[in-house]
């Protein structure tokens, strides 16, 4: 029964969908398509070469049809509980006032009464409207309102 070339890609093609189930990155099931594909040539053909081609052929264009179709932007789908103990996401977009001057490019704030380590390109006096742009790490990035 296992004589037939045919059988071999099938069973190939089953084993790389048990390894698509196991890492779900959707490689192996493109991979797993090719070895399907295969498996209708080899039941035409008893050619081993023309088999492993065919294989190539259609594993290279499951994938690039994968790489066109999957999705280039991740959505992260937040809840009302994601933003919970994390106070820098709320710091971005916050407008204050500089109680400490800004120089070299390095400052501090005073944010709901906590000092906070600022960047900026440009340096300011102390009283200057500023406008937090991005967090990193526990430094936020401001600019000038």
């Amino acid at each position: 029964m296992w004589q037939e070339p045919y059988l071999w890609w099938m069973a190939f093609g089953f084993l790389l969908l048990i390894v698509e189930m196991i890492t779900g990155t959707f490689f192996f099931l493109a991979v797993a398509a090719a070895a399907f594909a295969t498996t209708a040539v080899a039941w035409f053909t008893g050619d081993y070469a023309t088999q492993w081609i065919a294989f190539s052929i259609s594993s290279i264009l499951a994938l690039v049809v994968w790489q066109k179709l999957r999705p280039t932007t991740k959505h992260h789908k937040t809840d009302a509980a994601s933003g919970l103990n994390n106070r820098t996401r709320h710091l971005v977009g916050r407008q204050a006032i500089l109680t400490e001057p800004i120089s070299n490019g390095i400052g501090r704030i005073n944010v709901d009464d906590s000092w906070w380590k600022v960047v900026c390109v440009d340096d300011m006096p102390i009283g200057t409207h500023i406008k937090v742009t991005a967090v990193h790490d526990m430094i936020l990035t401001v600019e000038k309102v």
